[in-house]
């Protein structure tokens, strides 16, 4: 089985077969390249530069007296916060105000979402960078137009160096301190004196140990009345047998009561009956013997009626009695509640304004350390750690930095001759027909014999 191997020979032939798909796809990527050169608008440039210069400095505070003293020098640290203050939305919005103001750059600015609009606008064009083993700052701001772009540069520079300069005054700082001592001591007072009343409404300095106290009454107290209720049950129970059995018109002479008195009227009235039941076998039910038996019967139950009835008002009495024992006990018991339910509720507000009260006062001990700092600063700090100054004015160039068309232009004519090759050779391996006679041989096993041309 033949194979060629002649890799010129099938990159050229290859080359030739698709020729028109790779001049199609390279003239595309070329003439959408010269198109982006010519229709995308061009972004101008204005740079400046700044330079952040070490100055003498105190040390420390304890080494006051003896005002040892040393050069400041510029950290990374130092470099990168200079950064973040110039990209600070402060700084682009007063930018933003300034420009409005004055009537330059942006026109028919009159809500406040399109104020905040222009300042992201100058915000994103903005590109602050630090120019290598410098201690100096190149500050960049693109725009559609190069006096513009200038512009912007001009009033954002000066913006900044303002908001800067109220970020490090000290005068400021220490009133600023003192304002916030002022505040923390004022509520500071306030959560002590609400605590205080808090306190003396509880009525004990110990809140934790008079609910203990309560839940110690509230359980005596809960039995107590649970044994109420057995005996106020019991006795209900007695009393509405006997006033049963004394609307009932059977006999009853009341055995189960229980009281001494009434069980001897009872057995008085039962002797009395057990009487005249012997006398009745044997006189006649008529006789006067049998009709004194029933006479003395009748007075004796009747007594003993009035006495049951008496002794069942002492009953209903000591019944009302345990009632009102329960009905005390029970409201005793919800005011014990109801005072526990006030005393947690007033020991959880006591805790909360004792947190707040130490957290008053760790944030008053840090400010006053830092309004003493303040006033050291004032007094023996004649400047900042450092000062910034202004190294070069802005400036734009008149040259557009985006797009750049010579790049642009010579990448889209790479990338087309390179995609224009890549789809031909595409194109080429899914073609599955002959080509060469090495096709024929190595795919059919048949001898080339000749060709027709087209």
């Amino acid at each position: 089985m033949k194979r060629s191997n002649d890799y010129i020979r099938n990159f050229v032939t290859i080359f030739f077969a698709q020729k028109t798909a790779i001049f199609i796809v390279a003239l595309v990527i070329i003439g959408g390249a010269f198109l982006y050169v010519v229709l995308y608008p061009p972004l101008y440039a204005a740079t400046c530069s700044i330079i952040l210069k070490g100055s003498i400095t105190v040390k420390n505070p304890e080494s006051i007296e003896a005002m040892p003293t040393d050069i400041a020098m510029m950290r990374e640290n130092d470099i990168f916060s200079e950064i973040e203050i110039i990209k600070a939305n402060v700084v682009s919005e007063k930018t933003a105000d300034e420009l409005i103001s004055k009537g330059l750059i942006f026109e028919n600015i009159v809500t406040e979402k399109d104020r905040k609009a222009a300042a992201n606008r100058i915000m994103s064009n903005l590109t602050p960078s630090i120019n290598p083993r410098t201690d100096t700052i190149n500050i960049m701001v693109t725009w559609d137009d190069a006096e513009k772009a200038r512009i912007i540069l001009e009033v954002l520079v000066k913006q900044y160096f303002n908001y800067r300069s109220e970020i490090f005054k000290p005068r400021e700082a220490e009133n600023f301190f003192a304002e916030q001592l002022r505040k923390f001591s004022e509520e500071l007072n306030q959560r002590e004196n609400e605590l205080m009343h808090l306190t003396m409404g509880m009525e004990t300095p110990d809140s934790g140990i008079a609910m203990e106290n309560n839940m110690r009454t509230l359980d005596s107290l809960e039995q107590q009345l649970l044994s109420l209720k057995q005996q106020y049950f019991d006795q209900k129970y007695k009393v509405d047998l006997m006033q049963k059995d004394i609307q009932s018109s059977d006999t009853s002479f009341f055995s189960y009561v229980g009281n001494p008195q009434l069980n001897d009227l009872s057995n008085m009235v039962m002797e009395i009956v057990r009487q005249r039941n012997i006398a009745a076998r044997t006189f006649h039910p008529q006789s006067k013997k049998i009709q004194n038996y029933n006479k003395q019967i009748d007075a004796a139950f009747d007594g003993f009626k009035k006495e049951v009835t008496s002794f069942l008002a002492a009953e209903k009495s000591q019944l009302e009695n345990i009632s009102r024992k329960m009905q005390f006990i029970e409201d005793r018991i919800k005011k014990i509640r109801n005072e526990n339910m006030s005393l947690y509720e007033s020991s959880v507000r006591a805790k909360m304004l004792e947190r707040q009260i130490d957290v008053l006062e760790d944030s008053y001990t840090t400010f006053n350390k830092r309004l003493e700092e303040a006033k050291i600063s004032n007094t023996y700090q004649t400047s900042s750690l450092f000062t910034v100054s202004l190294l070069t004015r802005p400036e734009a160039g008149r040259t557009p930095v985006y797009p750049n068309k010579r790049k642009v232009m010579l990448l889209g004519i790479l990338g087309g001759v390179i995609f224009g090759i890549a789809a031909g050779f595409t194109l080429e391996f899914f073609n599955h027909t002959f080509k060469t006679p090495e096709d024929v041989e190595n795919n059919t096993d048949m001898v080339y014999i000749f060709s027709i041309p087209e």
